[in-house]
């Protein structure tokens, strides 16, 4: 009975442990599981934090694009190209629209807003996000904070077709399709 109990408090220990690392408490006190001789906790911790933070996605999601050949449009025309909501090309489930000066998205999983301008050379200036904070699944969260590495970027406005738009900054861009309404 007592070694049962051991082994379950082991086991619930490295669950604590790899919980920690996924939320960012860490693992300072965890001790080493007693499942086997070759389980490092702190491995497992680590490769959790690493696959919920997106470093595991080496190779990034693919959401992000190299900016395809083309001028930034000037602002009157970069304002006209966000009146519509948007939709990623690559995921509809991420949405932004800008509205009033007001931009809200969704980001697959986590919805926010900010205030926005655009200057006078057609550059979006997104003020501080404000979001909610689900736990995502790691792939939605690599593209969630693609986005917002873009719109922190203060992204330039291409519009690639009579449907879609880009938003492009430090050598990448999102593509967006124009969408009738949420």
């Amino acid at each position: 009975m007592a070694s049962k109990i051991a082994k379950t408090l082991s086991a619930a220990t490295a669950l604590a442990a790899l919980a920690g690392g996924f939320f960012g408490a860490g693992a300072a006190h965890a001790q080493t599981s007693s499942v086997g001789p070759n389980v490092d906790v702190n491995k497992w911790v680590q490769m959790g934090w690493d696959t919920y933070n997106g470093t595991v996605l080496s190779n990034g999601s693919g959401f992000l694009l190299k900016p395809a050949t083309g001028e930034s449009l000037p602002a009157d025309q970069a304002k006209a190209a966000l009146t519509q909501p948007l939709a990623a090309k690559e995921d509809n489930s991420i949405t932004l629209n800008f509205n009033d000066g007001r931009l809200s998205y969704s980001d697959g999983c986590n919805s926010g807003g900010a205030s926005y301008s655009v200057d006078k050379r057609g550059t979006i200036k997104v003020g501080n996000l404000a979001e909610t904070m689900r736990l995502c699944d790691p792939t939605t969260a690599n593209k969630a904070d693609e986005l917002k590495a873009i719109l922190r970027a203060n992204p330039q406005v291409r519009l690639l077709d009579d449907d879609t738009v880009a938003l492009a900054a430090q050598g990448k861009m999102i593509e967006f399709v124009k969408t009738a309404g949420e």
